[in-house]
């Protein structure tokens, strides 16, 4: 099978995936605005702004279903795992993103994409490691102009036909020209697969690895150690041929054989898109009345209220709490806005030792009860205490007849 027809049966995959599970999907969603969205809010004290913000991802379908894909249309884990992604993002991305222009990515023009209709983003990787300034930041930036993008574009493709098919990922050439074992940055590489891409699950359908030869070899041995089996069955290696039998040589920079200018001359479609924040609800709001011509002034003499710049951290959480977005098992929110698994696994000792104390809160009443049963069956039908009953009985009768002296008189006339 070649490259076009792998790419073709994973589109159709992908797309029957998403007509069988959509509805599920706008349910998570529907879960997520109504129920987590509320309890957040509360528990971090979020201002209207960081609702709105937060409104603004939940919003994204597209985003919910393919976190819904990545955990197997697991409802439970992906709640969890939204609300976690939700927690990062108002932590992390802030509310006014700025436009970074990093020289190492770069969005293909919009009206060139793939045969299945997807856009193209070009990643160079030696400029990639070369970058001098903060790389990390650059990157979950540019991520999220790239889930934007595609939100953009379903939204105009709703308005245009309502029968749309929904574009869910990009096509990604990775130019690994000029790289090494040596000049190779594992540790970001490391951090982009399990730290950043589960923040934007699902949006690459395929990565070409172009300008690879045999010095790469060595490198590529370390990588597909760490990539899953699913991220290794999107990688190709394609030649030159292989590359315009793929993708349509119009869409593709002189660089690679295509007929569109160099890299550097075209404009990144990304520049144009930034999020629009949704109004916050009005209707469960007060309406506030204006303020005195006085309180106006101490207002403007004032100045606006300070804006928080950091998030409040989150505070002990038990490990049945419904906060606890790991629930049944512990989690460390110490210095972290995020609560994190205390020992960085799920542990099944820490299941056990929850179902345990939930075992024990629901039946200790009984077992109390059960033990006093016990101990007094067990006090009443010992051996020592049944021999111990007789004479008993013998001192509790001299005790009666000494209280009651004309029975033992009445008793010795009746003898004579």
């Amino acid at each position: 099978m070649s490259i076009e027809e792998r790419l073709h049966a994973q589109h159709n995959l992908l797309m029957e995936a998403y007509q069988n599970n959509i509805a599920s999907a706008r349910t998570i969603q529907q879960t997520l605005l109504r129920d987590i969205l509320p309890g957040l809010v509360d528990e971090l004290e979020l201002d209207e702004e960081s609702e709105a913000r937060a409104r603004l991802w939940l919003n994204d379908l597209e985003s919910m279903f393919r976190l819904f894909k990545r955990h197997k249309f697991t409802v439970p884990f992906t709640l969890e795992h939204a609300r976690d992604t939700l927690l990062w993002r108002l932590a992390v991305i802030p509310a006014d993103l700025p436009y970074h222009t990093p020289p190492f990515i770069q969005c293909l023009p919009l009206e060139h994409r793939d045969p299945c209709g997807r856009p193209v983003i070009v990643v160079r990787l030696a400029q990639l490691f070369q970058f001098s300034g903060d790389v990390r930041e650059a990157l979950v930036h540019y991520m999220e102009r790239l889930r934007l993008n595609l939100q953009s574009m379903n939204c105009i493709d709703a308005r245009e036909d309502g029968s749309r098919t929904p574009i869910l990922q990009y096509v990604a050439l990775l130019d690994i020209g000029g790289i090494s074992v040596q000049n190779a940055n594992m540790d970001l590489m490391t951090w982009y697969i399990f730290e950043l891409v589960p923040r934007f699950p699902g949006m690459l359908a395929a990565v070409f690895i172009l300008n690879y030869s045999w010095a790469h070899s060595g490198l590529w041995n370390i990588v597909k150690r760490v990539l899953p089996q699913p991220a290794l069955a999107r990688v190709f290696f394609p030649s030159r041929q292989e590359l315009l039998q793929c993708m349509p040589s119009a869409g593709l920079p002189q660089e690679y054989g295509g007929a569109l200018p160099s890299l550097p001359a075209l404009e990144d479609p990304l520049a144009n898109v930034s999020p629009t924040v949704p109004p916050a609800p009005s209707s469960s709001s007060p309406q506030r009345l204006p303020p005195s011509e006085p309180e106006a002034a101490d207002a403007v003499a004032s100045g606006p209220p300070p804006t928080p710049t950091h998030l409040p951290r989150v505070g002990s959480i038990a490990a049945t709490s419904h906060l606890n977005p790991y629930f049944g098992y512990p989690v460390s929110g110490r210095d972290a806005i995020t609560p994190r698994l205390r020992h960085g696994r799920q542990r099944k000792r820490d299941l056990l030792r929850t179902l345990a104390g939930l075992w024990w809160a629901r039946w200790k009443h009984h077992v109390y009860a059960v033990l006093c049963v016990a101990l007094a069956l067990l006090v009443i039908l010992s051996p020592r205490r049944r021999r111990s009953i007789p004479m008993r009985i013998v001192r509790w009768r001299l005790a009666l007849r000494r209280l009651v002296p004309g029975s033992a008189s009445g008793s010795g006339s009746g003898s004579r």
